[in-house]
């Protein structure tokens, strides 16, 4: 049986184990602490956001009702990039949100996916 391993989800929703980075082993995902660690490790502002909440993604901040809502989460470019990208991140932790790590690493896995893809 497959193991489930949610620590491959990262603090903004991705799916780190469907990375082609991470599984190069090039990327140690956002978690670790290591100069390997996300593509966007140093410039990300929801990482420390969730570390200093104590909290293992953005699913799990109540401070607002939708990531949508939040400046942190939710800047220009990363709204541009999933336009041209025809992605969600955000989708990603709504599902984590109303199903859980477990099952939302269970469906990013079965279809391959980093991050949740729009329709169209």
């Amino acid at each position: 049986m497959e193991q489930i391993n949610t620590n491959l989800v990262s603090y903004c929703g991705f799916y780190c184990g469907a990375c082609p980075t991470y599984i190069k082993g090039k990327c140690e995902s956002c978690k670790g602490n290591s100069p390997k660690c996300a593509v966007g490790y140093k410039g990300c502002k929801v990482r420390p956001c969730c570390i200093e909440k104590e909290i293992s993604s953005c699913a799990h901040c109540n401070e607002f009702d939708s990531v949508k809502d939040c400046n942190i989460y939710n800047p220009f470019m990363i709204r541009f990039g999933q336009f041209i990208t025809r992605t969600n991140r955000r989708k990603g932790i709504e599902m984590i949100k109303k199903k859980g790590e477990v099952e939302f690493v269970k469906f990013m896995t079965s279809k391959n996916w980093v991050t949740i893809k729009n329709k169209g």
